[in-house]
């Protein structure tokens, strides 16, 4: 049987419902999963090995048309799914669902799409984390989950070794890393870049690590005002220069990633990196770090306001800048993910 999926439009969003597609291969375990997502996202579920094939669909840009519409309802036709699960709570997923000709269509009752869906599961009416969201989902509609869950995230061979050489290239030791990624899709969840600059300092000063700045194209310039401000030896921007899959094979190198709430910080955690998440205003209840390593959240809300944060006029200057570089350093040391180095340059 060919099962297929729909997934949501973000890197971190997709990587909480892995451990659902897991579930589901589970339950269904000589099903082939056909995963439908962004292109943005179509690599790590490439690496995912459950998954069987994974089609780009992005309606928001190039397929934002008629003709796209039709040639992906003519392909999950092709494929003859037998159950569609729609983790994207959209309208028009359901109408692609219910033209595909999959006799099971399972999703959240939201939109008024339920007469779309065979199974149309009410939305849960806790706040629950996005990765049990998504489990609940699967869970309601008939299948066993396990009660311990957390994120995961998955890359090749070949990613590890171009993560090992990108490490060697820039003179680091791969045992002394420490990551830390300033960037984040929204600009009110990144913390403050010269909190980031004077952290990056601190704990190559303190700890003796070596510190990587990690991000993607966009971040470059993050990155550059990180590594430059000081220009200590054992600071290095890496933004741009990894695929995302590669970006995991680094992480996996790291004894801690420092991140503000973004998908980079969920891959850390899903390959089981220790992790410091820096959180302002969207809710770590809801979007927080779950993997296998340990995972510390700081968090400032101010007084008045709840998260996540909706809304026009964003408060600057209420937020994350709130967080301070010493209370970062000091969870560091309390939580022992580090070792400061000692007066002889030994650690201790």
């Amino acid at each position: 049987m060919k099962i297929a999926i729909f997934t949501k439009n973000w890197l971190g969003d997709v990587i909480f419902q892995i451990p659902a597609m897991r579930a589901i291969k589970k339950k269904f375990p000589g099903s082939e999963l056909l995963v439908v997502c962004p292109k943005r996202c179509v690599e790590i579920l490439q690496a995912c090995p459950f998954v069987s094939e994974v089609i780009p669909f992005d309606d928001r840009a190039r397929d934002k048309n008629l003709l796209a519409f039709f040639k992906l309802i003519w392909k999950l036709r092709s494929r003859r799914i037998g159950r569609f699960y729609l983790f994207h709570r959209s309208f028009s997923r359901a109408v692609i669902a219910w033209f595909s000709g999959s006799p099971v269509r399972i999703g959240y009752a939201s939109k008024n799409r339920g007469f779309l869906l065979t199974q149309a599961i009410p939305e849960p009416e806790q706040k629950l984390h996005s990765v049990r969201y998504y489990l609940e989902l699967v869970r309601r509609s008939g299948t066993a989950i396990d009660e311990e869950y957390q994120c995961e995230f998955y890359f090749t061979p070949q990613d590890r070794r171009r993560a090992e050489r990108l490490i060697r290239e820039v003179g680091f030791d791969p045992s002394r890393l420490v990551a830390i990624n300033p960037g984040a899709n929204w600009p009110p969840k990144r913390w403050p870049v010269d909190h980031f600059a004077d952290l990056a300092y601190q704990l190559a000063e303190q700890f003796g690590v070596q510190v990587i700045v990690t991000g993607g194209p966009s971040d470059e310039t993050l990155g550059n005002v990180i590594a430059n401000k000081r220009k200590h030896p054992f600071i290095k921007n890496l933004c741009g220069q990894t695929t995302i899959c590669e970006l995991g094979a680094l992480f996996s190198f790291c004894r801690l990633l420092i991140s503000s709430d973004s998908g980079p910080l969920h891959i850390g955690a899903g390959v089981g990196t220790n992790v410091v998440a820096i959180f302002g205003p969207t809710d770590p209840k809801q979007t927080g770090p779950l993997g296998r390593g340990k995972n510390v959240v700081l968090h400032h809300i101010p007084e008045g306001e709840r998260v996540p944060w909706y809304g026009e006029n964003f408060p600057y200057g209420k937020w994350m800048e709130h967080i301070s570089v010493e209370q970062v350093m000091n969870v560091i040391e309390k939580e022992g993910l580090l070792e400061k180095v000692g007066e002889n340059g030994s650690i201790r």
